[in-house]
């Protein structure tokens, strides 16, 4: 059972392995991304940040996800993904009709870092564009829950609040 989808442009740091793993207690922690699961180094360095209580930690390419979420292989596990972007979030919801709860984080923009040009601030700290807020609007209308909050400390903000900023 997937518990949370969040779009963190780092993955795994110490907020996902610390607030958010700690929250959530999942035995699985799974990070679908392409470049990360093709780059052997990077899935090592994602792998090692597994926090404890965590029964394993998976690097997987998007498609991967999709068909292991879709499996009965883990239906009895809890699970919490990370994705790096709102896109990627979008493809896994889309196609797994089990991912129910999306987490807006903030993502990183290449190798620029964090742009804010062009976008909105739907929470503190984090930033989307009209693309992604469509994309977004879609998951919504599907049933999801969309809601932006960078740690379990800070207050969250639900699908109401950031539609507001896009369609007033």
């Amino acid at each position: 059972m997937v518990q949370l989808l969040r779009v963190d442009g780092r993955l795994i740091h110490g907020m996902v392995a610390v607030t958010w793993c700690g929250m959530l207690r999942p035995d699985i922690l799974v990070v679908a991304n392409d470049a990360a699961a093709n780059d052997e180094f990077h899935a090592m360095t994602l792998k090692l940040a597994k926090p404890g209580g965590v029964e394993k930690c998976f690097v997987w390419t998007l498609q991967k996800a999709i068909d292991r979420i879709n499996s009965d292989k883990y239906k009895n596990k809890k699970i919490f993904m990370t994705v790096a972007t709102v896109e990627d979030a979008y493809t896994l919801a889309k196609q797994c009709p089990e991912i129910q709860h999306i987490n807006i984080g903030p993502e990183v923009d290449g190798g620029d870092g964090r742009v804010t040009a062009g976008k909105k601030e739907i929470s503190e700290g984090v930033w989307i564009n009209e693309e992604k807020y469509q994309l977004l609007k879609e998951l919504h209308a599907m049933g999801k829950e969309i809601f932006a909050q960078i740690t379990t400390a800070m207050t969250k903000v639900e699908w109401a609040e950031i539609e507001k900023k896009f369609e007033s």
